[in-house]
């Protein structure tokens, strides 16, 4: 009698340690975080914009993240989130939101699959190099189209077409992006 008890639990924990072990390979692992203090990831990934259009500063980021290879996931424009991916290695979390009554603060957070985990990306190069200098240029093309309407004007009879400005260094390169 004593038998038929203990081979139902021997049963019964063999099972439950098979089962435990079939959930824990499907787990996706827990990402690994920066070790560097909070305020300094903060800084190396947050930059502010000259403008108060919070949806073409949206625009702005899905133009920069299809510009540079990445694949929409997710974009929440309520929300001022945007997640795109870059060779299933790469995830790129954007927020944008206000700050004052003059500027949009763009936040973006990478993460990359290294050895079956996530681990965020902490370096100051590859958020300067790899996203706000291209989104600083596409934030400064943009605020050149402004008013640019779909169809210029056409000269009228006897007007000529404006002249344009073929001189190098013509350019005005004030630099919109602003680091914290």
């Amino acid at each position: 009698m004593i038998r038929r008890p203990l081979v139902r639990m021997a049963l019964a924990l063999a099972l439950s340690g098979s089962l435990a072990a079939c959930q824990s390979a499907n787990q996706v692992p827990p990402d690994v975080l920066s070790s560097k203090p909070a305020v300094e990831l903060r800084a190396m990934q947050t930059r502010s914009f000259d403008t108060t259009d919070r949806t073409r500063t949206i625009r702005s980021v899905i133009a920069t993240l299809q510009d540079l290879g990445y694949t929409l996931e997710k974009v929440e424009p309520s929300a001022g989130t945007v997640t795109a991916t870059k060779s299933s290695l790469l995830r790129m979390t954007t927020n944008t939101y206000p700050r004052g009554t003059t500027q949009m603060v763009v936040r973006a957070n990478a993460m990359i699959l290294m050895n079956q985990k996530n681990n965020q990306v902490d370096d100051p190069l590859f958020y300067q190099k790899f996203f706000f200098d291209p989104l600083s240029k596409a934030m400064f093309l943009q605020a050149l189209q402004v008013n640019d309407p779909v169809d210029p004007p056409q000269p009228g009879p006897g007007q000529s077409a404006p002249a344009i400005n073929t001189q190098a260094g013509s350019t005005n390169s004030a630099p919109l992006a602003q680091g914290n």
